[in-house]
């Protein structure tokens, strides 16, 4: 059994992996700006601590095992950056962990980290990696793809935009790679990366299957009892305006202009990445997409 501090425990992926870990025996101390009241495992201790400023970290990590590091955005909002969030905190998390001497910091990154200032968002986590693979705190980063489940957000809003919508658009010519993983497989993962320790190596994860975003937006209309609602395509050039107008506009868009360039970049690795690596097989998208029901 582990000590353990999580950052961004109260999120999405956050919340499957608290679970988990304390399924599996673990002590648990959420680090967050807030208590938002929300679901968290009987006996698991919050503390206030903030990524972005760093202040209250060393602190909340002093005399834990490992810290897992979730905090991240994916589109941003007034004051948090994709700057400030994804790299700045998470370079904040690491030198932390190093103050509080912990043995092991355990970073979820996404796959397609890139230092290229055309994606922000990559660039960001990319610059968030090497702050903790440069640290004196010995890790494991995992990479995954896209993460399925209740509370996601990148299945729910293609859900709820196929039910609103007599027709779907399909951005561009639909070929995207992606390679969706289930969050409590993910979560699972991370449980592993604790039981293992540090492997001091990067891990790319995805789910068993590689699908083209079009094909996606097919299961999520059969799943959801739509399939005869017809696909049109959309050129990325025609959109970049309406996404630039629902960013300034809308407190939580449907579309950002860099989750539309995101779509330059497939987001897959090896289809046995989760068998190969961690010795189980992961869930299909396609047969566990029920969830979506509710959107």
């Amino acid at each position: 059994m582990a000590r353990i501090a999580i950052t961004g425990g109260t999120g999405f992926v956050g919340i499957h992996t608290t679970r988990a870990l304390a399924a599996a025996g673990h002590e648990l101390r959420l680090l967050a700006r807030g208590n938002r009241g929300g679901p968290r495992p009987a006996g698991a201790e919050w503390m206030r601590a903030d990524v972005v400023t760093g202040d209250g970290l060393a602190d909340g990590m002093r005399g834990c095992d490992a810290v897992v590091n979730l905090v991240a955005i994916i589109r941003e909002k007034g004051r948090q950056t994709f700057a400030r969030v994804n790299a700045e905190g998470t370079a904040n998390v690491a030198r932390a962990a190093a103050e509080a001497r912990v043995g092991h910091l355990v970073h979820v990154s996404a796959i397609g980290v890139d230092p290229d200032p055309r994606y922000a968002y990559l660039a960001s986590k990319w610059e968030g990696e090497q702050a903790v693979r440069g640290g004196t705190v010995p890790f494991t980063v995992l990479r995954p793809s896209l993460v399925f489940g209740p509370g996601d957000g990148f299945f729910t809003v293609l859900a709820r935009l196929i039910r609103l919508n007599p027709v779907v658009p399909v951005v561009g010519d639909g070929r995207a790679l992606f390679q969706p993983i289930s969050v409590s497989d993910l979560a699972r993962i991370v449980a592993i990366c604790i039981e293992r320790g540090p492997s001091r190596a990067v891990h790319e994860v995805g789910g068993p299957d590689q699908l083209t975003y079009e094909q996606i937006i097919d299961i999520i209309k059969a799943e959801t009892g739509r399939v005869r609602r017809r696909n049109v395509h959309v050129p990325v050039g025609a959109m970049l305006p309406l996404a630039m107008v629902f960013e300034k506009v809308l407190p939580n868009p449907p579309v950002t202009p860099g989750q539309l360039r995101l779509l330059e970049k497939a987001n897959v690795t090896s289809p046995d990445a989760v068998v190969s690596q961690f010795g189980f097989e992961p869930l299909r998208f396609a047969e566990n997409a029920d969830y979506l029901h509710e959107y």
